[in-house]
């Protein structure tokens, strides 16, 4: 039974405070056996304090998180050829080695009128770019001869051998005496390392990293250390975990996502479902699009531009006082420039009130109280026409609220990782086109035929496609994890 077994629960990023604990996705395993610890510093830490037996935290020293980054990337190189991810990941890190420069070419051209002297410029500046990134530029070279000699796995067994235990971890592993270590995660921490080298080193303890996300084991690095089980959000994310990352099927376990709940709880509770629409409508006072932007730069302002226009041309076909809807990324960059879009005075266009604040604190990305609330996403998607998003998981919770969505997908000229870069290089969007409510626009000049017909088709969610995505038994996440926890071969 579960409340026989010592449970340790591990929190490393605000991010998992919002997702696991506000959330209360732990609920159906706390007793008395059960205790949690957290990262130090962490920017919640009084909110990890006071939800359950706080068993006390420890930090990572510098050289220990710069000897994980390097066998991480090591790891991504040597498994370049497992994936797309690995290795579009790797060259990200390393940019400046792989790819040209968007801006380096539009600065040359600016002063530069002689199409000749521009390609040789370029190229010699190009040539240099590296260097201006020397380190790096070593760490890249060690990696690529490493692996070229066939010493990586060597390489792996000296680190995993002598990086040393960590003391303030090995106290509260010594107080608590887990039979089992939860941490929700997303990959590569050396917070988890240490949590791993001390199981295998000394406590012999059992560990399951709650995978937080859908890219998180096949768009990064393979684990320097391994837990001993995975729970994760469908059958996509267990076929990542076995092929990508060498996992045993029967280590991988189905549990979604705790922050996905909401949807449930909404579609079943009425009461819930009226108090989120209650909140929606005093909000929002108009029927709209949802357009849902992403964490990396590109270019949303230039595609509003375009929708307003349309808007206003399709506007007999589209409830009347209809707008877009804009709601950028909370931590994508596009959000700091709120401001030039609202100097452009776009008729049909609005911003969501709960993101309309033009100015983050600098550790934004490091605080639970910046992070939007959780509850606030059902109603939204709900009563939207219908969603338009770049790449990210707002696509499979507006297809779980059962919506239409026109997927952005094009290349915008304009910066490095746009969509067409990320379709591209990602493993984790196979398969989209089978849920049957999306349509994908791969050009922007084909924007107004792709916006009419999502206006005018009638589209529907493949719920055996999306189940592909995130598991769907009719329960919610902390039963699942009570149902694992009491499974576990320990």
């Amino acid at each position: 039974m579960v409340s026989k077994l010592k449970k340790l629960i591990i929190i490393t990023d605000p991010l998992f405070v919002r997702n696991y604990i506000q959330t209360n996705a732990f609920e159906k395993i706390l007793d008395d056996d059960t205790h949690i610890a957290c990262i130090r510093g962490i920017a919640s830490e009084e909110i990890i304090k006071k939800y359950w037996n706080f068993s006390g935290d420890y930090s990572v020293s510098k050289i220990n998180e710069e000897l994980f980054s390097y066998v991480s990337m090591l790891l991504m190189y040597e498994n370049r050829k497992l994936n797309k991810g690995f290795y579009f990941y790797f060259k990200r890190h390393n940019i400046t080695v792989y790819y040209k420069s968007i801006k380096l070419k539009k600065i040359v051209s600016r002063y530069i009128r002689n199409k000749f002297l521009q390609v040789i410029i370029i190229q010699i500046l190009e040539l240099l770019r590296p260097f201006r990134q020397f380190k790096k530029l070593l760490v890249l070279s060690s990696i690529i001869t490493i692996s070229s000699l066939g010493l990586t796995k060597l390489l792996l067994n000296i680190y995993r051998y002598f990086l040393p235990l960590n003391y303030d971890l090995d106290q509260i592993m010594l107080n608590v005496q887990p039979d089992l270590v939860l941490i929700p995660n997303g990959g590569l921490d050396s917070a988890v390392a240490e949590v791993m080298n001390l199981s295998s080193k000394k406590y012999n303890y059992k560990t399951m990293l709650l995978i937080d996300n859908w890219d998180n084991l096949c768009g990064k690095s393979r684990f320097a250390f391994s837990p001993d089980f995975l729970s994760v959000w469908g059958e996509q994310a267990k076929g990542h975990a076995i092929n990508f990352q060498g996992f045993d099927s029967n280590k991988v376990y189905l549990a979604g996502t705790p922050r996905f709940d909401v949807y449930t709880k909404y579609k079943t509770n009425k009461l819930y479902k009226n108090l989120a629409n209650k909140t929606n409508k005093s909000l929002i006072g108009f029927p709209y699009i949802l357009f849902a932007g992403c964490w990396p730069k590109f270019d949303e302002i230039e595609v509003l531009e375009l929708l307003n226009t349309l808007v206003e041309r399709f506007k007999n076909d589209l409830p009347e006082g209809c707008k877009i809807l804009y709601r950028p990324h909370p931590w994508g960059e596009n959000y700091d420039y709120l401001d030039l879009l609202e100097s452009k005075k776009l008729q049909h266009i609005a911003i969501d009130p709960q993101m309309s604040h033009k100015s983050r604190p600098d550790d934004y990305r490091r605080r639970s109280d910046f992070q939007p609330q959780l509850d606030y996403y059902p109603a939204l998607l709900e009563k939207s026409e219908f969603v338009i998003c770049p790449l990210s998981t707002i696509i499979i919770e507006a297809s779980i609220m059962k919506k239409n969505i026109l997927i952005l997908a094009h290349d915008d000229k304009k910066n490095f990782y746009n969509p067409y870069i990320a379709l591209k290089n990602s493993d984790y969007f196979d398969r989209l086109e089978e849920m049957k409510n999306n349509i994908f626009l791969h050009k922007l000049d084909e924007l107004d035929k792709v916006f009419y017909e999502m206006i005018t088709s009638n589209l529907y969610t493949n719920n055996q496609a999306l189940n592909y995505y995130i598991v769907s038994d009719g329960t919610f996440y902390p039963d699942r994890i009570k149902k694992i926890c009491d499974s576990l071969p320990l």
